[in-house]
Parts: C-alpha cells; sequence; structure tokens
C-alpha cells in the first residue's frame, strides 16, 4: 500500500478533487486490483483533510464500483475489467476569458467581477465539509428557517416589510415564485403594468389567467384608472420596469386604497431591484403600508449574482391559508445554497456587497450618463436614480447593428408611438474603462 499524494486547488471541494485523483489513479492502472488504500484518518492526517471530506470520496468511489470494503480491514480497489469506462470528451471546453463580448446595454446585465469570492467560498466548504446531514434532507417546503430569518430581518431594516418568518417562501426564481401565486390565487384577474416585464405576462398566459394593462407615466402605474372588475395588480414601484420611474406618494396611496375596498384584491409588489438606489435611503416598501393587502416579492440575482437562482415573496396571512391548503411541490433551491446564503447574510457580508456594488454601480452610472450628455445633443434622460438602467430619449439615430439594446417599445403593448425612441441604457456589464467608447459607437 502506497501513500496517496496529490495536489488541491481552489477551483473544486476537496472532495470531488480527492475522488478524481484516485479515480484516474485506478483508470490508469498505477493502483492495481487489490491493492489497499490508505485508511481513512491516515489519509486525512497525510493530506491534511478532514475525516469527512475522506469519507465522501471514498463513499463515491465505492458507489461507482471503483473500490470495494472489506470489513474491519478497509478498502481495496476493484478489478477495472469490469468497469465500463466511458471514451473521453473531445468537446473543447470554452474559454471564457478570451471569448470575445458582445457590446450590450441590455438590462439583464450585471457587473459581478468584484464579487467576493473568497467568502462565498468559506460559505460553501462549510456547507459541504462540515458534518450537516441535515442539509441532504429534502427541508422545509418554503425554505431553510435560517434564510428566511435573514430575509425577515433585512427586509424589516433596509426596506420597512413587516413579516415573520412563516409568511416568507424561497423559491428558485420570480417567475416559479408568479406561477405558484397564481394558484394560490384561483380564478382572480390581473392588471400589468404597460410597458412592463414580459415574464410576468408570459406565467399568466401560460396559467390561462385573465389579465389587461394600464398605462404608466412619469409618476409609474395611473392607480386612479384602475378597474372595479380586477382582484389583483403587479407593480414595480421602486423602480419601474422599464421606464424607472418612481411610483409616487399620491399613487401609491391610491393603489393601496383601491385594494382595500374589495375584499379579494391584492398587490403584487415586484421589489427586483430596490436596494441599488443612487439619491438617499431605498424607498419604504408598499408592504410597508398594508402588509394584508400587499405580497412582497423579490430575488437575489441582483443583489449577489444572476445564477444564484434564489427568489422569495411574502404571503399575507389569509393568502398563507390557501397556500397551506394546497398540494405544493418540494422546495425548488438546493439546501446548501439555501445555507450558504443565509451564512453569507448572517456574517454581515450580504449588506457589505451590496454597499460596495452600489458604489461602483453609482460611479458607473454618472461615466455613462456624462458620456451620453457629450455624445447625444438632443436628448432626455430618465429613471436614473435608481436600478441599473436609465431611459435615453432621443431622435438621432442608434447603431443597433453592433450594439444589443431595447427601446421602451420592445415592452409595450399599446400604440404610443415616442417609446420607439426611447432606449433603455443598462450599464451593469460595461468596464468604466470602455464606457466612453461604447457609448460613441452606440451613435451611429
Amino acid at each position: 500500500m502506497e501513500i496517496l499524494t496529490y495536489k488541491f486547488s481552489d477551483q473544486k471541494y476537496l472532495y470531488t478533487q480527492l475522488y478524481e485523483n484516485i479515480k484516474r489513479d485506478i483508470l490508469s492502472g498505477k493502483l492495481k486490483h487489490k491493492e489497499k488504500l490508505p485508511s481513512k484518518r491516515k489519509l486525512s492526517t497525510h493530506l491534511n483533510l478532514s475525516g469527512t471530506t475522506i469519507e465522501i470520496a471514498y463513499q463515491q468511489l465505492l458507489d461507482e464500483g471503483y473500490i470495494y470494503s472489506v470489513p474491519k480491514v478497509g478498502f481495496f480497489v476493484e478489478d477495472i475489467q469490469t468497469i465500463n469506462i466511458a471514451p473521453e470528451s473531445k468537446a473543447d471546453i470554452p474559454d471564457h476569458h478570451h471569448k470575445q463580448r458582445q457590446l450590450s446595454l441590455k438590462i439583464e446585465d450585471s457587473h459581478i467581477k468584484s464579487f467576493p469570492f473568497h467568502k462565498f467560498r468559506k460559505y460553501a466548504r462549510d456547507a459541504f465539509e462540515q458534518d450537516q446531514y441535515h442539509l441532504l434532507e429534502r427541508g422545509d417546503i418554503q425554505g431553510e428557517e435560517i434564510l428566511r430569518n435573514e430575509i425577515r430581518r433585512y427586509l424589516y431594516h433596509s426596506r420597512g416589510v413587516n413579516c415573520e418568518n412563516y409568511q416568507i417562501i424561497i423559491g428558485s426564481s420570480t417567475e416559479q415564485l408568479f406561477t405558484l401565486l397564481t394558484k394560490i390565487l384561483g380564478n382572480s384577474s390581473y392588471i400589468l403594468e404597460d410597458p412592463g416585464y414580459p415574464l410576468i405576462r408570459k406565467v399568466l398566459q401560460s396559467e390561462h389567467k385573465r389579465y389587461q394593462y394600464i398605462d404608466v407615466d412619469e409618476e409609474g402605474l395611473i392607480a386612479s384608472s384602475l378597474p372595479e372588475d380586477v382582484e389583483i395588480v403587479h407593480v414595480t414601484p421602486s423602480h419601474q420596469f422599464p421606464t424607472g420611474v418612481l411610483l409616487s406618494a399620491k399613487r401609491r396611496t391610491e393603489l393601496i386604497n383601491w385594494s382595500k375596498q374589495k375584499q379579494n384584491r391584492y398587490i403584487i409588489e415586484d421589489d427586483y431591484d430596490s436596494e441599488f438606489r443612487y439619491k438617499g435611503r431605498p424607498l419604504a416598501a408598499l408592504q410597508g403600508m398594508s402588509n394584508e393587502r400587499v405580497i412582497y416579492m423579490s430575488t437575489f440575482s441582483k443583489s449577489i449574482f444572476p445564477s444564484i437562482r434564489c427568489a422569495y415573496l411574502v404571503l399575507p396571512d389569509k393568502l398563507l391559508e390557501l397556500y397551506k391548503s394546497m398540494s405544493k411541490p418540494n422546495n425548488t433551491v438546493p439546501r446548501h445554497i439555501q445555507y450558504m446564503i443565509a451564512a453569507f447574510m448572517k456574517d454581515g457580508e450580504f449588506e457589505r456587497n451590496i454597499n460596495r456594488m452600489r458604489k461602483e454601480y453609482k460611479k458607473k452610472l454618472e461615466l455613462v450618463l456624462q458620456s451620453v450628455k457629450e455624445t447625444f445633443k438632443q436628448s432626455n434622460i430618465t429613471g436614473s436614480d435608481a436600478g441599473m438602467h436609465f431611459v435615453l430619449e432621443t431622435t438621432e439615430v442608434i447603431n443597433k447593428d453592433s450594439i444589443a439594446i431595447n427601446t421602451i417599445d420592445d415592452y409595450y403593448s399599446g400604440e404610443k408611438t415616442s417609446y420607439k425612441n426611447q432606449y433603455i441604457i443598462g450599464f451593469g456589464s460595461i468596464e468604466d474603462d470602455e464606457i466612453s467608447s461604447v457609448i460613441k459607437r452606440l451613435k451611429k
């Protein structure tokens, strides 16, 4: 028996690297049939790895038939003649570092180069390397209690949301949670902002729900025009999507009053990027004005990173009773991911990351605005107080051939022609030193 020595990196989990190294040695013939592997304790000491890491790697090799166990003796190499070895893949691994990026000013693009990987890597190690066997079970269908508690605390202090842990439901995306809402709300009919978020319309169409549009102006959704025969309003009050306008105090009050006039009326407050406000504190959420009439929902895709795939909603008590009476699927966010996000929030890193990103985006926004004003002499800018996009209205010709960009008209169902000249400038993914050249290139 030879002691196994390997080098490890930060690119993968340690137990995965150990498993792959031993597997490679077996397949290459370096480790022979019936050869005894070091004991878990001995290998743990030699490689300076936790016993759990060794145990998980050995168990994976055992499950896949690369090794076998003799009780009270140890682990031995299996006869590889009996193992069906898949041919090596010849596909090239994409090189994201050298891949040429298409210039894009779309809303969904973001800047995550300053993300604290070293911190998040620690939470990942804690989740997988400690003996957290409970995380291997299915977990609570509403999400981990520890994460719901951190979300509740954060929402109360940052957005003025009044709720308890039991009212929070965690899901994999806004789309998934909104689909769940349509089932809770039954045969309700909906009002959508116009222009507005196309994903919401897509879900309503898929679920065969009735909906109609209501116009948005410089004060947001025109609440005084809400019809009597509709129960649910979907609204983005803190930074309207996509115009960027703020729902005024007068409209907020009108909207809340409308919701209270009939028993089954509710407001869905989609707070998708409220963290990024550049003038004063983030505005208080509608939910704080009427926690029994407002369904609050948001996501970590802007505040952490897009691929985190974790969102959440806060249900009023009455709707929570309906939710509990439903047949519900298991939670769609892996428990390990929920654990990592909760640890990220509990240590204060989440808010530090938001503060850091807010400063970066504010600086980026100022540079973009300056460059836009210098480049476009006939222009009007709106919606630049928050979020990661603003609207540039201009009659000058835009270079759509080489830069991916949307107009307000792309999100509009009506006949207002001025929206065709209102361009959405998503500045999240542009590097500071490229801003001037990109904006100049935007003008054809």
